[in-house]
């Protein structure tokens, strides 16, 4: 018999000084292994082993202590997902000093304002749309690439080798300090030390093991608190590879041929991938029959695995069948050895969720704020509740306020927002305990079930109160639908902006044997059939939840066009703005008949 698989990575989070051992400190039998994948210009992939990648960092670190770079001092980072990305972070903190990351996706004065509010006294920035976000901008600053001057010319410099000084620091010191997505108001600095963010790894582990030989593909920007810890230091300190996707655009050609056995995403990916799965059902009655029959048989074996049983008989042979015409070429689109997903960011569908498990696809939901590390609860493989997002990790302590409100307590919880003495009395009372913002649920085996953040639930002139996040799981659930946000707040009725996928719309109108509109965002009969679709997918909520008003929005949203965070969550008062005099006149007009 094999012995079991161990999870060096535990006690490597709990035993280490700082975050840059877990990759300064490793087994030697990892050396050779390799780290960081990429794809290089050339479209071919490399691998970089651990040990260049130590000497890289080594000598970014020697390089920064030379400017005079010193503890406590902050230093930015502002670039795409990439090794030069990962030496940089690494390179900081071994000297004690802090990371200051910045979104590629944020514009150029939101990109200034976290480095103006950290005071960076030396930035890291990728070349060219990154770099010209800091045109003007007095700050001394390298870039990632280039044959001289430039953060890989340093890394590959061994003139550099031997020369650091500064001793490492410890788990008290400060980190990082990442910046809040900012749905709301002005990010704030979430102040993370060394110990805050190895203490998330270590529970993590406790909940999700990981191996030496698993592998990541990491598209999420690492510059996000859920990436960072899960996809960037907790490998780390497995000794698993990390291989880094050329752009969320390129996750399905980049899957096959990285065959990762992780992943760390947020429920958009898995939306998309149900989508474009039931798409194709639409195109044949047989195939949705087979689609239909092994997503029944397999929700059956998901909860009999689930007890610790299996299908037996008849069943098992069919299962075997369906499995092998229908979910197997799902899977070999994601590379075929995928071992699990993790889900985070934002709250996942049980409907997406129940259509991976059925198929053999094991997602775990989880749950975390940028304020604790991120991660507080997550799923266990050996009994996922799909609805749920776990319970609590190892080390995390969760208690609802009289109200609802999760509150959390544990060594990943932050020190509190940089220079924000009142915010942060704010969130962190005198006990300690981080008071999250987000309203739950708690089963009696302390799994938590996601209700809605608390300054987002709608209340209706009637007094009801409405989660727009469970009303907009339901309508996306609607192939036409891309993209949905529900407004109501202090009105009779709600409505919802939708954001139509106009290719299943013709697919779907189309079968109704007529032409689309050439006006079809304004045509009230297409906005009338949208409703009764979206009635039968919301037929389970309660009517004052019922959506009785659409509109029909041209564009979609992005982070490009500042209407998404990091983790692809609806910044609502944005979206609100931008639709304003629509909405107005959508309440309007129905209040006038």
């Amino acid at each position: 018999m094999h012995s079991p698989k161990v999870c060096k990575g535990l006690d490597r989070a709990e035993q280490v000084s700082c975050l840059a051992d877990l990759l300064l400190e490793s087994p030697s039998q990892w050396l050779d292994k390799p780290l960081l994948r990429f794809r290089k210009a050339d479209g071919e992939w490399k691998q970089w082993s651990r040990i260049k990648v130590q000497q890289a960092v080594l000598r970014v670190a020697a390089w920064l202590e030379k400017q005079g770079i010193k503890s406590g001092d902050r230093v930015g980072i502002l670039g795409h997902n990439c090794p030069e990305w990962l030496i940089a972070d690494y390179a900081i903190l071994r000297i004690g000093a802090v990371t200051v990351p910045a979104y590629f996706t944020d514009s150029a004065e939101a990109v200034q304002y976290v480095f103006d509010d950290a005071g960076c006294s030396l930035l890291l920035v990728e070349e060219g749309a990154q770099q010209a976000k800091l045109d003007g901008y007095d700050k001394p600053m390298l870039v990632f690439h280039g044959d001289s001057d430039s953060l890989a010319a340093i890394a590959g410099d061994d003139a550099w080798d031997g020369q650091l000084q500064m001793p490492c620091p410890t788990r008290d010191d400060l980190a990082t300090l990442i910046y809040t997505s900012g749905t709301t108001g002005y990010p704030k600095g979430v102040m993370l030390t060394h110990g805050n963010l190895l203490s998330d790894v270590w529970a993590g582990l406790g909940g999700v093991p990981v191996f030496s030989d698993d592998v990541f593909l990491s598209f999420l920007p690492v510059s996000h608190a859920f990436e960072r810890t899960v996809g960037h230091f907790l490998p780390m300190a497995c000794g698993s590879e990390i291989a880094y996707a050329e752009d969320v655009t390129t996750l399905m050609r980049d899957m096959p041929e990285v065959q990762p056995t992780v992943m760390i995403s947020v429920p958009r990916l898995y939306e998309k991938i149900y989508a474009g799965v039931h798409a194709k059902m639409e195109a044949s009655a047989i195939k949705r029959f087979l689609f239909e029959q092994a997503q029944s048989l397999g929700m059956q074996r998901f909860e009999l695995r689930n007890k610790g049983e299996d299908l037996r008989g008849l069943k098992a042979k069919l299962w075997k069948l369906l499995d092998g015409i229908v979910n197997a070429k799902l899977r070999a689109k994601m590379g075929g050895h995928l071992r699990l997903f993790v889900s985070g960011g934002a709250a996942l569908s049980p409907r997406i969720a129940n259509f991976l498990l059925a198929a053999d696809i094991i997602v775990l939901p989880g749950y975390g704020l940028s304020e604790a590390s991120p991660v507080l609860t997550v799923n266990v493989e050996k009994n996922i509740k799909p609805a749920s997002v776990g319970p609590a990790l190892p080390g995390v302590a969760l208690k609802l306020a009289d109200d609802g409100e999760l509150l959390a307590k544990g060594d990943m919880v932050m020190q509190g927002y940089w220079q924000k003495d009142a915010e942060t009395k704010e969130v962190l009372d005198e006990g300690g305990w981080l008071h999250t913002g987000d309203m739950v649920e708690i089963d009696d085996d302390g799994y938590v079930f996601i209700v809605d953040r608390k300054k987002e639930i709608m209340v209706l002139s009637s007094g009801e109160n409405v989660s727009p996040a469970l009303v907009e799981q339901h309508v996306t659930h609607d192939p036409c639908v891309e993209q949905a946000m529900v407004i109501g707040e202090g009105q009779a009725w709600l409505s919802a902006l939708l954001m139509i996928n106009e290719e299943q719309l013709r697919l779907r109108w189309r079968g109704k044997k007529r032409v689309l509109p050439e006006n079809w965002r304004e045509d009230e009969s297409l906005k009338r059939w949208l409703l009764k679709r979206i009635k039968r997918e919301s037929q389970d909520l309660a009517s004052y939840m019922q959506i009785r008003k659409l509109l029909l929005v041209s564009e979609e949203w992005t982070q490009l066009n500042g209407c998404l965070t990091p983790t692809l969550k609806l910044k609502r008062r944005h979206i609100r703005a931008l639709h304003q005099d629509e909405i107005d006149e959508l309440y309007a007009s129905s209040e006038s008949k």
